[in-house]
């Protein structure tokens, strides 16, 4: 039995190894198309890593000349970070601006007097007012962390307040508003109020404003002279030459107290006319009459000489027009008024200038202008509501800056409306003036370039990889990781002798080595410190040969220092003065690579060709699999019938033998 076989299926003639020996021969055409396949489906990928390295690079050329390149960027650098910061927009222009800040905005802070840790605060509707906006709290009563923790969840972002342990047994209630400026008073109502007068948060005001008469003009340092002085209760004026004063009925302490001065320096078409000059004159001669009879002497015969008006006084022209009077009657100058522009509002504070204030005079030296003041107080800015804070840690103030010796207020720290295109935040006040720079953003730029260079690079790369099989390319790449390396060794000379791919780098080394034209003569990539590094010196070196940039950067920091316009238009320049970019690096670059990665462009046009020679290798593949599948068949069945004959031989053959062998 150990001979039994089923024709077929097993067989003592290895049937199946030679079935199988045959078919490999039969599939040699269709192992030969799927290698095929496999290159042109690399090739493909090839083209779509193509496509995508030069899309790459001309996004980076058109960052350096689009409406949004980074040379329109700009930048604001301060002289004095610590007194103020300022970011700029693209619509910034480049100037430099001399800013003091006189004084930071600042917001009402609350303190109270130091409460018993257990102290308990009432249920009641608590109001918190600061500026327009309103914060209500309907609390149930409890403790002083309690009210605290509900009014900080209430509040948001206009007013906080915190609690703090000054001892084991002592607390001190703080609370703030959260908008600075003086028009945002933090206003304590209902049972806010009484909380604020328990507490010590707040205490009765001393009703402590003055105003300042305007239709009672007094001597100053001068006897008043009426014809130089307009007044009314409206205003006083006092023109050129002129000056007075305005007193309160009895001095006060300056300490907490600002003076408020609505002041107009106006110009004046023409300046007052000089007083008469006098010189010698003759007297009368007199008269006599008798008995009705009137006879007039005769005039004198002396001849005076002709009298010769004096010259126009010469321009006058001063800002310091305001003295504060102190208590004592002395007199301090104030800081100058900035002249036109209308009425002005100077904010004084008092307890820095002198202990007491009785009044404010005014000195004309003008010679065509005039003061206008409007109205002048005098007031504690911390009373609201007849209310004062008794312990007032800040108080709501504007902000107050000097640019260019303009004096400008506002009520927050951070100023968008001053400077075009400039948001500039105020740290804290300065006696010392800050320069305020405004300029391109050359590390923007610079960064552009790097990265422009960069993708270059990259690209120019991947034409050397793909056009020469030479593995010295790979070991000059430092930056590929492990596994892009082995990638791209399966990659190397994929393409060589490839048109497109020639034409590729014929036209970058062309375009970055090429002469621009600017707006200050012809210019160079070379003078950014933008070159091959083939032009170094030293002995033959094939890597130096491949096409790739090198960047100086010291020479590329001192073009954009020294020549940025020039640098931007290297890169794209309106050659024609029709506000449409039509030479420099980045527009050729730009030109050249939309050709390629468009729609319908070349790589587009190549991609489809290959995607056809795909189809067409996928078809024939199926076919030869198809037609290997019929031939197995075929030969199996062959085969078998082989088998079945030669099983049936054996059979009569061993039948032949029995009956030799019975009629021995």
């Amino acid at each position: 039995m150990s001979d039994f076989s089923i024709p077929g299926v097993t067989s003592k003639y290895d049937t199946q190894k030679l079935i199988e020996d045959l078919m490999k021969v039969e599939r040699i055409p269709r192992d030969r198309a799927a290698e095929r396949l496999k290159q042109v489906e690399l090739q493909r990928t090839v083209w779509m890593d193509m496509g995508r390295r030069l899309t790459s690079l001309r996004e980076s050329s058109r960052s350096l000349f689009s409406f949004q390149n980074p040379f329109n960027e700009r930048v604001a650098n301060s002289s004095d970070l610590s007194v103020l910061s300022a970011t700029a927009t693209r619509a910034a222009m480049e100037e430099t601006k001399a800013l003091q800040v006189v004084q930071i905005a600042s917001a009402d802070r609350f303190m109270s007097d130091r409460l018993a840790a257990d102290t308990r605060v009432a249920a009641g509707n608590y109001v918190f007012t600061v500026g327009e906006r309103a914060v209500r709290l309907s609390y149930n009563g409890g403790s002083l962390s309690d009210f605290v923790g509900a009014l900080n969840r209430k509040g948001g972002d206009i007013v906080r307040a915190q609690l703090v342990n000054v001892t084991s047994s002592e607390r001190v209630l703080v609370i703030e508003a959260l908008r600075t400026g003086k028009d945002n008073r933090l206003v304590l109502s209902e049972a806010a109020e009484a909380l604020g007068l328990s507490t010590g948060l707040i205490e009765p005001g001393k009703s402590s404003s003055r105003q300042l008469a305007m239709d009672r003009p007094a001597r100053f340092e001068k006897a008043l002279d009426s014809g130089r002085l307009v007044s009314s209760a409206q205003g006083l004026k006092v023109l050129p030459g002129g000056e007075a004063a305005t007193r309160l009925d009895a001095p006060l302490a300056s300490a907490g107290l600002v003076m408020e001065i609505e002041i107009e320096l106006a110009e004046r078409a023409t300046a007052l006319p000089p007083v008469p000059a006098l010189g010698p004159s003759i007297p009368p001669t007199g008269a006599i009459e008798y008995d009705g009879i009137r006879i007039e002497s005769a005039p004198s015969a002396a001849i005076l000489p002709d009298l010769t008006p004096p010259p126009p006084p010469p321009r006058v022209d001063s800002e310091r027009v305001l003295y504060l009077i102190d208590g004592s009657g002395r007199s301090i100058a104030l800081p100058p008024v900035q002249a036109g522009g209308g009425y002005k509002t100077v904010t004084v504070p008092l307890s820095v200038y002198a202990d007491s204030v009785a009044g404010l005079g005014i000195r004309n030296d003008n010679t065509h202008r005039d003061v206008n003041l409007r109205s002048v107080r005098v007031y504690d800015p911390t009373e609201v509501s007849g209310y004062r804070p008794k312990n007032a840690v800040a108080s709501a103030a504007d902000a107050i800056v000097r640019m260019d010796g303009i004096e400008v207020i506002r009520g927050s720290n951070k100023i968008d409306d001053l400077i075009p295109g400039v948001t500039i935040d105020l740290v804290q006040a300065s006696k010392d003036t800050v320069q305020l720079k405004i300029e391109p953003n050359r590390q923007a730029a610079k960064d552009a370039i790097i990265d422009f260079v960069g993708r270059y690079n990259r690209l120019m790369a991947e034409v050397n990889i793909l056009s020469r099989k030479d593995s010295a390319i790979l070991e000059e790449i430092s930056y590929f990781t492990a596994d892009e390396r082995k990638t791209y060794e399966e990659r190397l000379g994929l393409l060589q002798g490839d048109s497109t791919l020639s034409s590729i780098r014929t036209n970058l080394q062309r375009i970055m080595m090429d002469p621009y034209e600017t707006s200050d003569g012809i210019a160079l990539l070379t003078s950014l410190g933008i070159s091959t590094n083939s032009g170094s010196g030293g002995g033959y070196d094939a890597t130096r040969l491949r096409g790739y940039l090198e960047i100086n950067e010291v020479a590329l920091d001192r073009a954009l220092k020294d020549s940025f316009i020039k640098s931007k238009e290297s890169f794209g320049y309106d050659s024609d003065g029709d506000l449409i970019i039509d030479t420099g690096a980045a527009f050729k670059l730009d030109a050249l690579t939309r050709g390629y990665v468009e729609t319908g462009g070349i790589l587009a046009l190549k991609t489809s060709t290959i995607n056809s020679q795909i189809d067409r290798s996928k078809k024939e593949i199926a076919n030869y699999d198809q037609q290997l599948v019929r031939k197995e068949e075929d030969l199996k069945r062959k085969y078998g019938m082989m088998e079945g004959a030669l099983g049936q031989l054996e059979s009569s053959a061993g039948a032949w033998d029995n009956f030799s062998n019975q009629n021995k």
